[in-house]
Parts: structure tokens; C-alpha cells; sequence
């Protein structure tokens, strides 16, 4: 065997060393695994450290002949982030320049020399890559669209270590996930661009975890984007993969239709109805669909089976809350049931048509299961679902198997979460697919994970900007679809109501989920709010005209709904920079962060016009309250008894708004009571499910909301003297997902956009 002399090639940071030759990254001397593109972009800002690198030349040099958005190369830095245990101020190493690009800030030392003789033998073969290829529908590649060739990504991007057992309270998740807005607005062409650049880039990262049963599927496949008309949901792949059913939007509502998977075109099954569907899944011979929808208003659904090529559908069951799952032999399914009149939450197995229920296991109300999904297990002894967990610390949500025989519990995932939807079984009975997200997670999009049975370890199959809802896998388990959204949206500012002269302030957003990250106006007129802009959720300040756009957090967590005070002087926002979601206050320029609140969850805060309080919804308790905390710090008091969240303070001080339910079987309104707590003095009947967010006129006499109607947003508002409700703006595109009025009222500003859902199949599993 014959030897040689090789150059070695150093860049060495702190604990750190990046080999350049041998393109490794090692801490104290152990390797930690990069994939290629995270270690390329590393590389570079190291090659160049101190110098400030342009966002256009980042992304010239790192995909020199694909087209990408920016937000993939703010995952990048988000990623390298995560690696180098960036989050305070003694270790940090990549610097954001608003609006330009990012420097490596960290002192850096280049060695280079030749190094002793070294066996010149075989290299060691390297590890398998996963490798995608993105196709339309008809089967063909996605010609006009970027990037649609092959792409080689390393398996698996480093799995953070599983965190502290704290979480967001999930009655809170799950209440707001479940009434995210269905409407589905056309695909716009920048939508389309998104999520086909998206895709084509390979954000997504596919896991290598052990698994009982062979080794994980999802090493190598072959993606499909199964529709472009960005109006789908609900995705039930038929028992021999031939055969796709999915719910369609409208604006004469939604319906049903079934599809072949190689062909595009559908039949429609079920027309379009004023109902809002839940889920949707085959029988096992797949000669009939079953569907889960309620009517709009209705907090009960119902179980309906129709025959797949259509025909005369049938309610066979009352009272579903979930889609269902079937049993190997076909003939029984299981679905969740609550009753919140009972405290109770079920799992329900049923007859194929109806009847011969039996509840199999049963969790309080406060431990329920997750509406988004049962499973039930290959060898048919077990039904998987997500559930929730109280401890001291707070409230979470794991996966849990129940036995068919004896209603018996079992944990099948070691790690917690902040939400957890569907879950399905592999075919092997070797893991679980589903969709979950976690509160350390730095953007808001629920990804699909992979969890091997029985160890449970998690391991990602989605790594990316979008989210996903819903899982369905073949019963062979080669082919697995799932819904993907795509969410591109600008902030607007509007003058006086004159919608005709809106002023676009920002570039486009890829900010799903937006509604909840918050906005507001500072007295002098600046505009706060959260953004991924960075890679991470932080919160952002501008001018009103979009200029001197900067972060004013930077700490690693989630930082969200920010709030001014009325004298300028701070800011509250909501983080889980110390655990579970609390209140904070900060300087208006983002310096001296204090924690203002430390219970196991608190959301959206108000103040009061004095600035000497804050409200705030408390999540801890068995239902959520609004509470109260002095500016300062110090106890929090209670203003409300009954189940009530989101409160926002009028303009007097006098009145509090907020969702108000009293009694569990009835939908929440939106109410009017004293800020000093009691019983509300008027109802209003509740904003659209998927917009709540309610704003005080600068005058005290109205409040704002969002109306949707037909894909296209505008503000309405509501006298609080109990005068019909009007629109106050006249936008003819686009939806709103959060908006803030300027102190005087005078200015709006809001974010507008669209949102594509696409279905995506999984196939050719390696």
C-alpha cells in the first residue's frame, strides 16, 4: 500500500475546528455530523470571518445554479445556530445585519501545513445519502419550475437533545389549531414558485434512526406534489396506494372528491356544503370513504361512509371528534370522543357501519387525547394517538398506545411536545409516522416525524419552513401522503382607511401560522412585531414606511406578541426563553429583558392605558383565565372565573374584551365585561374561527376583527353599543393575518397574503 503527504487545512474558533479538507466540523476534538449544505455554509462564513457577506452573494455562492428564497438560507444560519450552542452572550458566533446579510463575528485562526505520511488506502465508503426528486402530478419532472433536478442530502441533520419537560399548555394549542381558518385561497404564481423552490431544495431532512423491524424507510424517496390549485386538505391514500380521497375548498363550501394517484383530475363525491370536514380515510377493501364533518357553528361532528366512486353517502355514527382509523380486518374503527360536560376524553371503537361501540380507554378532559388522528396498529392489539400530559411544570403532549384488549396505556414516545396531530402506523409495525411540534422549535410549522417502536427515539422526515397536516400511509406502507402549507405575505400600511392607496412596506414573508405572532405600534409611531426573518422568531421594529428594520431580540427562543406600553418606554412580549411560554418586559430598544410572569403558560397580553398593568391569559388551571401583573413584577392576580383567553383592555380602562365560555357544550363568543373582573355586560357573536384577534378603536366605541369571505380578508367593526357590524376596509385579494392600528387609529398596518395547501406523496421508499 503506498503512502503520501497530505496538506491539512484548518479554520479553528473556540471549541471548534473545521477541517476543510476532510470537510468536518469537530467540538473538542469529536466529530458533529452537518450535512453538506449546512457544513458549505459554514465554511464560507468562516472563510470570510469578519467580513459582512451579502444575502444574494450567500446564496450565489451556495447554490450557484438553483434558484432558492431567502428563507433557505436563513434555515441554514438557523441550523448552524443550533450546532455551535449559540443563545447568549458568551458564545456567539454569526451575526445578523438587517436587510443585508450576516457576518462571522468570532475570532478565527487558519492553520495550514503537511502533515505526516499517511497510508494513501481506500477511503471508507461514506454514508448513504437521502436523495428526492420533486414531480408534478402527471408523473412528468416539473419543467419551468427552479431547481427540479436531483438533490444529495445527508440523511439527517443533527437531532437536537430532547428538551426539558415543559411546554405550552396544549388546551390552549390544540383550541387554536383547531380553529385555524379552512379557507383556502387560489394558488398565486409567487405561492406556486415558493413551495416548488421549497421543495426543490431539499429542506427536507430524512432520518436514519434505529428501528425494530429493518431500517428506517425514509432514507431515500420520491416526493409528488399532487395538487397545484392550492385548495386541498385532509389526504387519505387508498389501501393499495392507487387511490387518493381529499377535501376541496370553495366558495360554495367544501366537498369530497377521490382521485387516482398517477393521473391528475378527480371525481367529486360529495358537493360542496356550509360544513367543515375533520378527517377522512378508506375502508380496507377501499371500496368506501369515510369522512368526519360538522356543520359550520357546530361543536359536534358526525361520521358519514360513502362509496368511493360516489353514490348516496350515510351518517353511520354521532358525536366523532377525529378522523377515524380501521382495523386490519376491516371491520371495526376507532375514532375520539369528548365530552366536556364529563370531563372525559374517549377512545371509541365502533362496528365497520356503525353501532357495537365500546369506549377502549378514557383520559380527563385536561389529559385528552388528540383530535388529530388515531392509529391503529398493524397486528391490531394496539391504537396509537396523541395525547396530553399534566405535570407540575406544565402541560404537554406525547404518544401513547392503547391495548384493544383490556383499554391499558402505554407510552410509545420518550420525548413531549407542544402539539402532536396524526399519527399512522408502518406496515412492519416497526414505527409511527406524524405531524408534531415542539415549543423550543424556532418556527412555527408542524413537521413529520418518524418514531420507531418500541424505542420511541424521535427522528425528523420534514425540516423546513412550511407546515404539514395530516398523514396516510398505504397499507404496504411504500407510499405516504400528507398536506403541505405554503404561506407568502407582505405587511401593508394603509392611511385613513384609503385602501386604494395601501403601501407595501416589506418584502415577502414565508411566515405560516403569522396570526399568532403579534403586532403593535409604539407612540412615536414605530411598528413592533415577530418575524423568522433571522431564522429564528424574534421581534422586529420598523418605521412606518418599512425602513431601519432591525431585531430587537436575539436570544434562541421564541419570542412572540409584542406589545408597547403606552408611555414608549417597554415592550412585553410573549418567550419561552425560561421554559414555558411567560410574559416578559424589555426596553423599547430591546435591552434589560425582565421576566414578568413564571407560571406553566401565558399568552397575549394587553396593557392597560395607565402602562401600570398588564393582562394576560393564564393557561395553567384546569381552563384558561385572564390575569393581571404590575408592570413591575410581582403577584398576578386573577380578573376571571369562567373559561376566558385573549383579553385586550379598552381604551378607558373600563371594559375588557375577550372570548368568554361558560358552558362547555356551547362555542365561546366574544364578550364585554368590566376590567375589574365580573360577569360580561354584552355578547357579540365571535370573529371567524382562525382570526380571533380582537383590537380596541382608538376611541373605545368599536372593536376590530378579521372577516374572510371567499378567500379575501378584510377588517370589520363591531360598536360595542350593539350596532350592526360593518367593513371598515374594502380589499378586493388576499387574506389578513394579523394587523395593528396606530394610537391616533389613523394608520393601519397588517399583513396580507396567501396561503397554498398542496398534497405531497411520499413514494419509492428506500
Amino acid at each position: 500500500m503506498a503512502t503520501s503527504r497530505r496538506i491539512k487545512h484548518y479554520y479553528e474558533f473556540g471549541r471548534y475546528r473545521v477541517d476543510v479538507v476532510e470537510r468536518l466540523l469537530l467540538r473538542d476534538g469529536q466529530v458533529v455530523p452537518l450535512p453538506p449544505k449546512i457544513f458549505e455554509t459554514l465554511l464560507v462564513l468562516v472563510e470570510n470571518g469578519g467580513h459582512l457577506l451579502e444575502k444574494d452573494e450567500l446564496i450565489r455562492r451556495l447554490w450557484p445554479d438553483s434558484f432558492v428564497e431567502e428563507s433557505s438560507l436563513s434555515q441554514n444560519v438557523f441550523q448552524l445556530r443550533k450546532v455551535l450552542g449559540e443563545g447568549n452572550a458568551e458564545e456567539r458566533y454569526i451575526e445578523t445585519v438587517p436587510k443585508r446579510g450576516y457576518r462571522f463575528v468570532a475570532t478565527v485562526r487558519e492553520v495550514r501545513h503537511v502533515g505526516a505520511e499517511v497510508l494513501a488506502g481506500p477511503r471508507p465508503e461514506p454514508r448513504p445519502e437521502s436523495r428526492f426528486v420533486l414531480v408534478r402530478g402527471d408523473g412528468e419532472d416539473e419543467a419551468g419550475l427552479p431547481g427540479t433536478s436531483e438533490f444529495d442530502e445527508v440523511a439527517a441533520a443533527p437531532e437536537a437533545p430532547a428538551p426539558e419537560e415543559r411546554e405550552e399548555a396544549p388546551a390552549q394549542v390544540e383550541t387554536l389549531r383547531r380553529s385555524r381558518s379552512r379557507a383556502r385561497a387560489a394558488a398565486a404564481l409567487a405561492g406556486t414558485l415558493v413551495l416548488g423552490a421549497a421543495l426543490a431544495y431539499g429542506l427536507y431532512r430524512f432520518a436514519r434512526g434505529e428501528a425494530s423491524g429493518g431500517g428506517d424507510p425514509f432514507q431515500r424517496m420520491r416526493l409528488t406534489r399532487l395538487s397545484a390549485a392550492g385548495q386541498a386538505s385532509y389526504p387519505a391514500l387508498s389501501p393499495d396506494g392507487r387511490y387518493l380521497a381529499y377535501v376541496a375548498e370553495s366558495a360554495a363550501g367544501q366537498s369530497l372528491w377521490v382521485r387516482q394517484v398517477v393521473t391528475a383530475g378527480g371525481v367529486q363525491i360529495v358537493p360542496p356544503a356550509e360544513v367543515d370536514y375533520q378527517g377522512v380515510a378508506f375502508s380496507r377493501d377501499g371500496n368506501f370513504v369515510y369522512y368526519t364533518a360538522r356543520e359550520r357553528g357546530s361543536l359536534e361532528g358526525a361520521l358519514h361512509q360513502i362509496p368511493v366512486l360516489g353514490g348516496a353517502a350515510r351518517k353511520i355514527i354521532d358525536d366523532v371528534d377525529s378522523p377515524v382509523t380501521v382495523s386490519p380486518d376491516g371491520r371495526q374503527l376507532a375514532f375520539i370522543r369528548q365530552d366536556p360536560g364529563r370531563k372525559e376524553a374517549a377512545l371509541v371503537v365502533a362496528g365497520a357501519q356503525g353501532g357495537e361501540e365500546r369506549k377502549v380507554a378514557t383520559r380527563p378532559m385536561r389529559e385528552r387525547f388528540s383530535l388529530g388522528g388515531p392509529a391503529w396498529s398493524p397486528d391490531g392489539q394496539m391504537i396509537a394517538s396523541g395525547a396530553v400530559v399534566s405535570t407540575p411544570a406544565g402541560s404537554r403532549m406525547v404518544i401513547v398506545g392503547a391495548r384493544v384488549s383490556d383499554g391499558s396505556q402505554v407510552l410509545i414516545t420518550p420525548r413531549q411536545w407542544t402539539f402532536v396531530g396524526q399519527v399512522a402506523w408502518e406496515a412492519d409495525g416497526g414505527g409511527l409516522v406524524g405531524v408534531a411540534w415542539h415549543q423550543d422549535d424556532p418556527v412555527f410549522a408542524d413537521q413529520i416525524w418518524r418514531f420507531p417502536y418500541p424505542s420511541g427515539e424521535a427522528r425528523r422526515v420534514s425540516n423546513d419552513l412550511n407546515g404539514y397536516t395530516g398523514v396516510s400511509l398505504a397499507a404496504d406502507g411504500r407510499a405516504m401522503v400528507t398536506m403541505n402549507a405554503t404561506r407568502v405575505s407582505r405587511i401593508w400600511v394603509v392611511s385613513d382607511g384609503e385602501v386604494s392607496r395601501a403601501t407595501q412596506i416589506t418584502s415577502g414573508f414565508t411566515n405560516n401560522y403569522s396570526e399568532w405572532f403579534g403586532m403593535d405600534w409604539t407612540p412615536d409611531g414605530r411598528i413592533i412585531y415577530s418575524s423568522h426573518a433571522s431564522g429564528n422568531l424574534d421581534i422586529w421594529s420598523m418605521n412606518a414606511d418599512g425602513g431601519e428594520q432591525r431585531p430587537l431580540t436575539a436570544e434562541g427562543a421564541t419570542d412572540r406578541l409584542p406589545i408597547a406600553s403606552p408611555d414608549g418606554r417597554h415592550i412585553v412580549f410573549v418567550s419561552n426563553r425560561a421554559g414555558p411560554y411567560n410574559l416578559w418586559r424589555m426596553d423599547a430598544d430591546g435591552r434589560r429583558p425582565a421576566r414578568l410572569t413564571d407560571g406553566p403558560g401565558e399568552n397575549y397580553p394587553s396593557f392597560s392605558p395607565d402602562g401600570r398593568w398588564v393582562y394576560y391569559t393564564a393557561f395553567g388551571a384546569d381552563r384558561p383565565a385572564i390575569w393581571k401583573v404590575s408592570i413591575e413584577g410581582g403577584a398576578p392576580s386573577r380578573v376571571t372565573e369562567a373559561t376566558s383567553l385573549m383579553g385586550e383592555v379598552s381604551p378607558d380602562g373600563q371594559w375588557l374584551a375577550c372570548y368568554w365560555q361558560d358552558d362547555p357544550a356551547v362555542a365561546a363568543k366574544l364578550a364585554l365585561l368590566p376590567a375589574a373582573g365580573g360577569k360580561p355586560a354584552r355578547f357579540f357573536e365571535a370573529p371567524e374561527r382562525g382570526r380571533p384577534l380582537v383590537r380596541w378603536t382608538a376611541d373605545g366605541r368599536a372593536l376590530n376583527y378579521i372577516v374572510t369571505r371567499d378567500g379575501v380578508s378584510n377588517i370589520w367593526r363591531q360598536p360595542i353599543d350593539g350596532g350592526r357590524p360593518e367593513a371598515v376596509t374594502d380589499f378586493n385579494a388576499d387574506q389578513i393575518f394579523r394587523f395593528a392600528y396606530s394610537r391616533d387609529g389613523r394608520l393601519l398596518a397588517c399583513e396580507r397574503g396567501t396561503t397554498t395547501y398542496d398534497l405531497i406523496l411520499f413514494s419509492d421508499f428506500k
